[in-house]
């Protein structure tokens, strides 16, 4: 996966250059970053923040998200150094949720403690998350709450589109021009499933650019959210990327960030210091595996819900009215040569010899269904995901 991550690495030590010029940039108009071909005036405005890092003169800038009214998530390689692995909370200024940079000054605060986790692979997988606490609330957020590990790996898996609000450069990165906005600007991006095996794993998603609208440096850190049921997800903070129009290499275009979900020991260290209740770790839910189908047997549909009620239709080979069973069996031993059955049920094969049945399961148990000559025709191992 080549994932560019905004030169994770080396994007604070060369973001006095690069990023922004100086502390002091966001009262001059000409150094004020923002989103390439962004959109501006989105109703989540209120969800992203400015920040601005100054360690021993050297300035850079990044977005964050604005969790609690006393909390921000961003990028950990936003609050890293050369010389030291987290900056002093003196050296971060917050500006107010969604301000024009240009016309307000910093929030009456205090950043108080950070808490990190930055670890770049070779093989692509990325922790860069941090969470910042702040002496007083800085203003109401559209946030309603982090999205589950569970949730993202639905949304990586239906490749959904996530929204992106932030401050970072309007033009490529090595434009010598540099034409900057004082305001987060916002764009979309579908998330894509190609590695997601390694998303899911590692606790981070990755998006799919369209060479035309990005983020680009002085983004790090800034929220992507997703709307559910009228909510509002942080999903997690943007890392970085690769491809058109940010960077000049002609590569496919991808954004990288990290699943805020998947680090719930920061989140709750940073809540306890802010007197927040922690956030509670999601009720498993049971999972269907595969079918194990045999003598022609096809599953049309099977699914199991929260309570672990198991609704399944299939279609046999069998006659109109012969008798099927449903049992539900957890295995005594790792062979399973010996097991307990727990329920069994009997159904009868209705035209074109479907089957429709339900039956109640639990975790790590086998639903098996039998034909009168004792035959499985197809089976399924039930587990939590």
């Amino acid at each position: 996966m080549q994932i560019k991550r905004l030169a994770i690495g080396c994007v604070v030590a060369m973001v006095a250059s690069s990023l922004l010029a100086s502390p002091s940039a966001a009262k001059n108009p000409s150094v004020a970053p923002s989103v390439i071909n962004g959109q501006s005036g989105h109703p989540w405005n209120g969800a992203s923040v400015y920040l601005e890092i100054d360690t021993a003169g050297n300035g850079s800038a990044c977005t964050g998200g604005l969790w609690k009214p006393q909390v921000i998530v961003t990028a950990a390689h936003c609050m890293e150094t050369v010389s030291s692995p987290i900056v002093a909370t003196s050296d971060v200024t917050v500006w107010p949720p969604g301000a024009n940079i240009e016309a307000a000054g910093p929030a009456d605060v205090q950043v108080t403690s950070i808490v990190a986790d930055w670890n770049n692979n070779e093989n692509g997988t990325v922790r860069d998350i941090a969470f910042l606490t702040l002496s007083a609330p800085i203003g109401s957020t559209p946030i309603s709450r982090l999205a589950s590990e569970r949730e993202v790996a639905d949304l990586i898996r239906s490749k959904a589109t996530l929204t992106y609000i932030g401050y970072g450069s309007t033009v490529p990165r090595n434009d010598p021009i540099q034409s900057f906005t004082p305001i987060p600007l916002w764009l979309t991006q579908p998330l894509t499933d190609e590695f997601a095996y390694d998303n899911i794993e590692s606790g981070s998603f990755t998006m799919l650019g369209d060479g035309i609208t990005s983020t680009c440096a002085g983004d790090s850190g800034g929220p992507l959210l997703y709307e559910a049921s009228g909510e509002v997800l942080l999903v997690g903070p943007l890392s970085g990327g690769t491809g058109l129009p940010c960077e000049a290499e002609d590569v496919t275009a991808y954004d990288n960030a990290t699943t805020a979900a998947a680090f719930l020991n920061l989140a709750n260290q940073a809540l306890a210091t802010v007197n927040l209740p922690p956030e509670a770790l999601p009720t498993p839910r049971l999972a269907l595996s595969k079918p194990d189908r045999e003598y022609g047997t096809k599953v049309v549909k099977s699914n199991i819900n929260e309570q672990g009620l198991m609704t399944a239709s299939i279609r046999t080979r069998l006659k109109k009215g012969s008798p099927i069973w449903v049992e539900v069996l957890t295995c005594d031993d790792e062979d399973c040569d010996d097991w307990t059955t727990i329920s069994e049920k009997k159904f009868r094969v209705k035209k074109k010899g479907r089957v429709s049945f339900t039956t109640s399961v639990a975790a790590d148990q086998f639903v098996y269904v039998w034909d009168k000559k004792n035959r499985a025709l197809v089976s399924w191992l039930t587990a939590t995901d």
